[in-house]
Formats: structure tokens, sequence, C-alpha cells
């Protein structure tokens, strides 16, 4: 079943969150690279299967590469 919309920008949101926390936790933004599954559970955020995958398979070398990862694999409505 597809997402509705109002659920992509709950989802945006936590994404949002996830990397502004990135950008003022060195600690957590590198464990974001290596293990990002772990880093986002760790701090509780909620992600769909799809978000999760995208987060796993991102293979970024940096935060600024991530964002852009999510930008262009994640639903923009």
């Amino acid at each position: 079943m597809p997402l509705m919309k109002g659920t992509y920008l709950v989802s945006w949101k936590i994404i949002n969150e996830i990397m502004g926390l990135a950008t003022l936790d060195d600690q957590f933004a590198r464990k974001l690279l290596v293990e990002p599954l772990q880093a986002i559970q760790e701090h509780g955020f909620q992600l769909t299967d799809e978000e999760k995958k995208i987060f796993e398979h991102s293979q970024a070398q940096d935060i600024y590469e991530l964002s852009q990862i999510l930008l262009d694999r994640l639903p923009s409505y």
C-alpha cells in the first residue's frame, strides 16, 4: 500500500531531524555514515522500511553526500 502525502511529510520531518542532529553531533554523523540503522535506532528515530534501505545502502562519504542521496531517492511530495 503506498504511503499517503501526510505520511511523506512526517517522514521528511524525521529525516530533517536526523540530518540536523548529524550536523550538530560529529559522533552521530560518523556513525550514521558507517552504521546508519544502528545510529538511527539508538536515537529512537522511526523510519519506513524503504527509508531504512536507502540509509543502509547509501555508501555516502560525508553528510553532504548523504543529504543529496536522500533528496534523490526519497519521495519528494
